[in-house]
């Protein structure tokens, strides 16, 4: 049994999408039920274009109270030990979430595990898997080139795209983790208005002594930009480079570790 909580913020046209992509999943009586944290209040309330056959459940916030708080929100209205928190515009293959499942309950030193991410033209997002950062990337990112290769190596791009691997951190656009160790850690930290919330929640969790796993036998496609628009690019810019500091002075990560 899993539950998965999807933070929806203008973006019901991919979650329709996203739930028709749940729906046609061979689940093999995996019992699931959805909760979507609807994150603008603006928002009408979503119609959806089928009848879907497990249980959505809508909450509709007044604002938008940032991802992290949503999150932690949508999983207080959560019923299943095993929770997947997932965004509006992916879509996930057939066998994607039966088999990360199944995998997650067979090894017990599983902290939080990730898929394969791919673009639409099915390439490899880069971001499917992440070392710890530190300050010392920040660099490349602010100005669009590789520095030493530190981007490569921060996105374990030295290493197949088609082994299990534990790594530090898995994208956070799906990611599948048990609620217990959820509430050792506290939760995501609300402090992460965007960005960088799953990077923090994999670094707790690690602390656990539990293992990140990317796990790229299940595959999903994930537009991406599926939640943005020019008008709000820049806010979006800004958050991303904010939250990466918070998360440096944090745990105080200003030199990265290459073997890390």
């Amino acid at each position: 049994m899993i539950s998965i909580v999807i933070v929806n913020y203008n973006s019901d046209l991919h979650l329709n999408k996203c739930l028709e992509s749940i729906c046609n999943s061979n689940l093999n009586d995996i019992k699931i039920e959805i909760i979507i944290v609807n994150n603008n209040k603006s928002q009408n309330k979503i119609s959806f274009k089928k009848n879907f056959l497990f249980s959505i459940k809508n909450i509709y916030m007044s604002k938008n109270i940032g991802y992290s708080k949503a999150i932690n929100i949508g999983i207080k209205k959560t019923s299943y030990k095993t929770l997947i928190t997932m965004n509006p515009d992916i879509e996930v293959k057939k066998n994607s979430i039966s088999d990360i499942f199944n995998y997650f309950k067979r090894n017990k030193d599983i902290g939080v595990i990730g898929c394969k991410v791919l673009n639409v033209d099915h390439t490899f997002q880069k971001s499917s898997r992440r070392r710890f950062p530190s300050l010392s990337i920040i660099t490349p990112y602010v100005l669009k080139f590789h520095v030493f290769g530190f981007t490569n190596k921060y996105n374990y791009m030295n290493l197949s795209k088609n082994n299990i691997q534990k790594v530090d951190a898995v994208s956070g656009c799906f990611m599948m983790f048990n609620r217990n160790q959820y509430i050792s850690v506290g939760g995501f930290d609300e402090r992460f208005f965007l960005y960088f919330e799953d990077t923090d929640f994999c670094y707790k969790i690690n602390k656990l002594g539990l293992n990140n796993i990317y796990y790229p036998k299940a595959e999903i496609i994930h537009l991406k930009n599926g939640s943005r628009n020019y008008i709000n690019y820049l806010f979006v810019t800004i958050n991303f480079y904010l939250s990466f500091l918070k998360f440096i002075l944090k745990y105080n990560r200003i030199f990265f570790k290459l073997n890390n």
